[in-house]
């Protein structure tokens, strides 16, 4: 009988710390300092640069390093990677221009399906050696999807001004009431179906799929503790961010490293080139975004403060589509991002 190997992408060490570990980790911090994060909700100036700035935006620009600055994958896809922010631009131009409210409200969803989908995809990533069934492939699926859209319909059921993705007020509320339990049982009964599951293939197969149960696991911990269990702004931000922004950024670089040819060299010297690009286009956009709108982080870019934010309307609906557009075109493109991977450059691993 061959024997099993966890089905690690590349390198164990590194995954446990950037894949598997930013949805876990941060939850044992909540639970270990309980009472600072319940009197502290609201993410402070050192808590934003720390999540929003580096984490949330910072990742975004990791887009650059897989398709932007991958000669290879540039080339050949040179039409489709210039065509997504142009026409980004033009659309988000034209919906800021007719509603502001609407503009945020259709990105906040957007970006809620990426991280969605993100967690659908590390799950397939690690569950791709398994002698599944179709019957096992669907119950993955519906596990992995629950365990984000339960939280979400929680969220939209019980609408609060603690929380927002983006801007206050920009997700649907829906006033129905009496579906708690209905809900939770739905929820609970899947969970169940994906442990009996889980345990019926280890009785089989003789052998756990570590990596991709831990993707499972980390998935309801961070949605459920971040929005059902605690309602505060700190504490989702923190869960959020961590779990999504952390694995993207681990995963470009281990993506790097299996590249037989790079214009970046991604090894050890590189790691800190690569952090620093983030983190000055991170700053950089982030202080346009200070600037010219938002005016709530003078602390943190301690220039041109007294310039005051756009107010005509038009040149409002260009730089707010313009500003967002690096997220819009990181959103757009994970939806086929990894699947790239088949260039000539690329080492194979498997």
């Amino acid at each position: 009988m061959k024997k099993f190997s966890q089905p690690w992408l590349a390198d164990p060490a590194k995954e446990i710390i950037f894949i598997l570990a930013p949805a876990l980790l941060p939850v044992a911090v909540i639970f270990a300092f309980q009472d600072y994060f319940i009197n502290h909700q609201e993410v402070n100036s050192l808590w934003w640069v720390l999540l929003v700035l580096c984490i949330d935006v910072g990742h975004v620009y990791s887009t650059l390093f897989r398709l932007y600055w991958d000669k290879p994958t540039f080339v050949q896809y040179k039409k489709v990677l210039i065509l997504i922010p142009v026409v980004a631009l033009i659309v988000g131009f034209m919906l800021h221009l007719y509603s502001g409210q609407l503009f945020w409200r259709i990105l906040a969803y957007i970006a809620v399906f990426h991280f969605i989908r993100q967690q659908y995809g590390f799950m397939r990533l690690y569950s791709r050696r398994d002698k599944s069934t179709q019957f096992s492939r669907w119950v993955d699926g519906v596990t992995i999807y629950a365990g984000t859209i339960y939280p979400l319909i929680y969220w939209h059921l019980h609408l609060t001004k603690n929380l927002s993705w983006f801007v206050p007020g920009d997700f649907i509320s829906i006033p129905v009431r009496g579906l708690d339990n209905l809900l939770l049982s739905l929820y609970l009964t899947i969970i169940g179906v994906y442990i009996l599951k889980e345990v019926i293939a280890i009785i089989n197969d003789r052998h756990v799929n570590i990596p991709k149960n831990l993707i499972v696991l980390g998935t309801y911990l961070s949605w459920y503790v971040g929005i059902v269990m605690f309602e505060g702004d700190l504490i989702f931000t923190l869960l959020n961010v961590v779990a999504h922004g952390i694995p993207y950024m681990g995963l470009v670089w281990i993506y790097g490293e299996k590249k037989a040819s790079q214009a970046f060299s991604f090894t050890g010297k590189g790691v800190l080139t690569f952090v620093v690009v983030l983190l000055a286009f991170a700053y950089f956009e982030e202080g346009l975004w200070d600037i010219l709108v938002w005016k709530d982080h003078p602390e943190v870019f301690p220039f041109l403060t007294e310039h005051a934010a756009i107010e005509n309307p038009v040149l409002l609906s260009l730089a707010v589509p313009l500003l967002v557009l690096p997220q819009v075109t990181h959103y757009v493109l994970d939806g086929f991002i990894w699947r790239f991977s088949k260039d000539v450059s690329a080492r194979i691993t498997e």
